[in-house]
């Protein structure tokens, strides 16, 4: 959901691999595993929103389940297809997909569905979800609350290496428009040369009863919520982070 060319969707799908599949999902399977897949039947098939490289793919397909895995940037599919050749891979928008109602459970995580800007691509996303899952099944996924955005999401990043640099720079949290902007100023060094690339990444912060609205008109029933920081994901990756689990 980036929205940028595709030399910045390069260089970000490489850091992202690289650096922050195996930080959030090593603090968010645990919870995944306690409030939804221990609900699920064995080898499910599992439809993974906004897959990006695959880690959780691979971290499902482990668990002996079936996965696949959307994503609107082809390059993180590439990555994907390569990280987890035995799961299926497609290069598609979660607001505009058509797949048939075949899947037994649906996930989405690291605020994926924060970037979803306007109310109606969020329940357009959730309506193409629920119409790709069988009846009774879980769809679980995390979102940033406006917690996380008043306390982190102005603050700065920076990782150097010898040959990577990378940059987060946010711009805090609007009130008024209810987004948020951080920008990612990257530089590789490819065949002796610096490159660099840039990205602007938007995130709108949803309430609680805006998400739950959302869920109901897309045809979910159920819908449970944790905090984060409740089920052990502390520090800043947990901070303002809630888990929903609706149920098709």
């Amino acid at each position: 959901m980036l929205g940028e060319g595709m030399a910045a969707y390069d260089d970000f799908a490489w850091f992202y691999d690289r650096y922050w599949n195996e930080e959030f999902h090593g603090l968010s399977f645990p919870i995944l595993e306690r409030i939804w897949l221990a609900r699920l039947p064995e080898r499910a098939a599992i439809l993974d929103v906004c897959c990006g490289t695959g880690y959780l793919a691979g971290m499902l397909l482990a668990r002996g389940h079936s996965v696949t895995g959307i994503d609107c940037s082809p390059v993180m599919i590439e990555y994907a297809r390569e990280n987890q050749p035995a799961a299926e891979f497609h290069v598609a928008d979660a607001t505009r997909f058509q797949l048939p109602a075949r899947f037994d459970a649906a996930v989405s995580t690291f605020d994926s569905v924060n970037h979803f800007l306007t109310p109606k691509h969020l329940q357009a996303a959730f309506r193409n979800i629920a119409a790709a899952l069988t009846s009774g099944a879980l769809f679980a996924f995390d979102v940033l609350l406006e917690d996380a955005y008043q306390t982190n999401w102005g603050q700065s990043f920076a990782l150097v290496r010898d040959d990577h640099v990378l940059t987060i720079t946010g711009s805090g949290f609007d009130f008024r428009s209810r987004k948020a902007r951080c920008t990612i100023t990257m530089f590789r060094l490819l065949a002796g040369v610096w490159q660099r690339s840039d990205v602007t990444i938007h995130e709108r912060c949803y309430t609680g009863k805006e998400i739950s609205h959302a869920l109901e008109q897309a045809g979910f029933g159920e819908i449970l919520c944790y905090d984060a920081g409740d089920l052990g994901m502390c520090g800043q990756l947990g901070e303002g982070r809630t888990f929903f689990v609706a149920t098709r």
